[in-house]
């Protein structure tokens, strides 16, 4: 920002270690914000009190006809500051240790540099994971936090359960053997009041390739909490994307609701469903008609001896009511070659997509085998989400090969009887309007039709991510 005398600049700090706005107000409207003034000089030494909120930076050079630039905690807030050399900032509620740096330099060329620290001590919560010894997968974690407020435990996090921890310094965690192999780590300090910072480490080898190219890729995320409840609320800055075990770039970010889907809804209507059928039917007109929205399209297939498209994916709300309507139980149960249609009727989609299956038993009759459909939708990038409705034990063997499929892609197995039917629908819509549209950026070696794993992590040891585990490259 260049030209100071246009206005004075107002600066906020959300976090020391997250990029700050800055936005341009009007001299008089940033001066009436300032409740506290520093003054910066070249004498200038060990600069007591605490400043927190809106403070006024003001600048002595001690030279004439100079411009200044500032930077704070490493990051140039104004650059080419004439007289007075003012600048609003806001260092946030809490007040933090901050470094500032003042580089002022003459029409004649010459330059002065000085650093000044505020708050000195009151460091923010931060942890920071380090290996020590890979091949004994022993990590040690560096912390800082508030002098009234120290870290009592760090904590290592795996599959949302602690597997580790460490409550002295210097902190160090051995972590366990699946944490290596899946190739990342995740810990947690917590302070005395609560308080919680994370870090993760990643096994993210050096790439050496001749050739190269940038790719953006698109992602749909759920977040849930260790009660599985659903959030739409988290800020970008807790997520972190690693596509082939390397760090990837966010550079877009939203609420997934926003984007049209393609839903391919699966009604088991096998002989089994009989006495069912009603309810099933009207809980399914329920969801499609509250989730289904404008640009939305949906499809309609019945699951019987081998897999009776209903209707084709359509933005009619009436025509989906009257397929579900036209289905009629009998014979046996194709479930894993219905999956197999429905992920070859989206596979061309480009909106965001899912599948919701209601099913009350195991595969009866498909021709595709378990292993081949679990492997069909692991490559597809397609959340499912099941509804696995009332049954006996035969049912649960095969809820577990549903939980299996599900988690695969992102999606869920809901357990559903006639009277919660609605409510597991519900679950799923909530699901699907609370998802986060991600596109993340790489630069990888240029190779298609090459399988990729993906995760997602959060900063927050109460929250986990659900998506698919990985995509086939164009």
């Amino acid at each position: 920002m260049n030209d100071s005398s246009r206005g004075l600049d107002h600066v906020r700090f959300r976090s020391p270690q997250i990029p700050f706005l800055i936005t341009i107000l009007l001299l008089s409207a940033s001066i009436a914000s300032a409740t506290t003034q520093l003054l910066l000089t070249r004498d200038t030494h060990d600069i007591a009190g605490e400043y927190k909120g809106v403070v006024e930076l003001v600048v002595d050079p001690g030279v004439e006809a100079a411009k200044v630039t500032i930077a704070v905690d490493g990051q140039k807030i104004a650059t080419g500051l004439l007289s007075p050399w003012r600048i609003v900032v806001d260092f946030g509620p809490s007040a933090l240790e901050h470094r500032i740096s003042v580089t002022a330099t003459t029409t004649n060329g010459r330059r002065v540099q000085w650093h000044e620290t505020v708050n000195r001590g009151l460091l923010p919560l931060t942890v920071k994971l380090e290996p020590l010894d890979l091949a004994n997968r022993l990590f040690a974690a560096k912390t800082t936090a508030p002098e009234n407020d120290p870290v009592q435990v760090v904590q290592l996090w795996q599959d949302g359960q602690v597997v580790a921890e460490s409550s002295e310094q210097p902190y160090r965690i051995t972590a366990p053997p699946e944490a290596i192999a899946n190739g990342f780590v995740q810990v947690t300090a917590r302070t005395k009041s609560g308080e919680e910072a994370a870090d993760f480490w990643s096994a993210t080898g050096d790439v050496h390739a001749e050739e190269i190219q940038v790719r953006t890729v698109p992602l749909f995320v759920s977040v849930v909490d260790r009660s599985g409840q659903t959030h739409d609320d988290v800020d970008r800055a807790l997520f972190r994307v690693l596509d082939n075990e390397s760090e990837a770039t966010i550079v877009e970010f939203g609420k997934a609701f926003d984007q049209p889907i393609s839903i391919a809804l699966l009604i088991d209507a096998s002989a089994s469903m009989t006495y069912s059928m009603e309810s099933a039917v009207r809980a399914a007109k329920e969801f499609a008609s509250r989730t289904l929205k404008a640009g939305d399209k949906c499809s309609v297939t019945a699951i019987q001896d081998v897999p009776r498209r209903k209707q084709t994916l359509t933005g009619e709300s009436t025509l989906v009511a009257k397929a579900l309507d036209g289905i009629k139980p009998m014979g046996r149960t194709a479930l894993f070659d219905a999956l197999s249609s429905a992920i070859r009727e989206l596979k061309e989609e480009k909106n965001r997509r899912a599948i919701v299956v209601l099913t009350d038993g195991t595969d009866t009759s498909s021709i595709a085998s378990y292993n081949e459909i679990r492997q069909l939708v692991g490559t597809s990038g397609i959340p499912i989400y099941f509804i696995a409705y009332e049954g006996g034990e035969e049912q649960q063997r095969n809820v577990d090969q549903l939980k299996f499929l599900a988690e695969e892609t992102g999606g869920f197995v809901a357990i559903a009887t006639e009277q919660n039917l609605p409510q597991k629908y519900h679950e799923i819509e909530k699901d699907l309007r609370a998802q986060f549209a991600i596109r993340y950026q790489i630069t990888d070696f240029a190779k298609s039709n090459e399988w990729r794993t993906v995760h997602v992590q959060l900063k927050n040891s109460r929250l986990t991510a659900r998506t698919i585990k990985g995509y086939f490259t164009p």
